[in-house]
């Protein structure tokens, strides 16, 4: 494996344990991944990548210890992140518009259609959930690890959504309850975006890519539902008249991830079998 290739592979690694320890901790191999290996995985993943997160990743050992069991552990995600009123929000929605499933979502999920990321049919949850982008932040640093570079780049995803909402999610983390894991976890989240979040070659205006998100969307849904040669001629008129490209809608839509160079991504499972998946 050469140095790039590690790098790249720690990166994937990093983000994945973080997108699973933001998941719900319902199970007994979640609180035994919690308690017994997130601290040592993101100790040696903060070292192989040069992050200074030991005090963070400390800070998250003593919160830790200080919870007896899954059932407070659980009672604890629940104050925050669920049960009314929740004093932080798990759906980066909140803090992008202000409600859930708006215009970023939307957007996040053409970067998740482009870069080959499929919904899990036993994910309940909303796309802008917190442990959604950071498992595809690590699908990409995979996608880059096999040199695909089709898709959004990973420090592009990082920049456009998770730089922005992580500061109001961190302060409303500082102002829920003790002992708080999760505070220490973004932090820890926190320390690597600083670094590694960068914008696109060209930005794209923030209406712009609203309004592209809604098209694409808006394609896909006719696509699923069955669209006819006048509804393929309405389409191409109105991307005509926005100033979009109409060449893909010769392609089906169940083949254009093949035809921009996609192909589906299987994040890397957690470290020393951490249990957090």
């Amino acid at each position: 494996m050469s140095p790039d290739t590690g790098q790249l592979q720690s990166h994937a690694e990093f983000y994945l344990c973080l997108a699973r320890a933001f998941l719900t901790p319902d199970t007994e191999d979640a609180w035994a991944g919690l308690r017994e290996a997130l601290a040592d995985d993101l100790d040696e993943l903060g070292e192989l990548l040069g992050l200074d997160i030991t005090d963070d990743v400390a800070d998250y050992r003593s919160a830790m210890a200080a919870i007896s069991d899954r059932a407070i552990l659980l009672q604890i995600y629940s104050a925050l992140f669920i049960a009314p009123p929740r004093p932080v929000s798990i759906n980066a929605g909140a803090y992008l518009d202000g409600a859930l499933d708006g215009g970023s979502v939307l957007a996040m999920e053409d970067a998740y259609w482009r870069g080959g990321l499929e919904r899990s049919g036993d994910f309940m949850d909303l796309s802008d959930h917190i442990s959604v982008q950071l498992e595809f932040v690590a699908s990409r640093y995979l996608a880059r690890m096999d040199g695909v570079e089709a898709g959004p780049s990973p420090d592009a995803f990082l920049h456009a959504f998770i730089a922005r909402w992580l500061p109001p999610f961190i302060a409303d983390l500082e102002r829920g309850m003790a002992p708080n894991p999760w505070l220490p976890l973004a932090r820890v989240l926190r320390a690597a975006v600083v670094r590694d979040a960068r914008p696109a070659p060209e930005t794209v205006p923030a209406a712009q890519l609203r309004r592209l998100a809604a098209l694409d969307k808006a394609r896909r849904d006719r696509a699923a539902s069955g669209v006819t040669d006048e509804d393929m001629a309405i389409i191409e008129r109105r991307l005509r008249e926005n100033g979009l490209a109409v060449d893909h809608l010769s392609i089906p839509p169940e083949l254009r991830d093949e035809a921009r160079g996609l192909s589906r991504k299987v994040p890397p499972s957690p470290r020393r079998g951490s249990r957090l998946g």
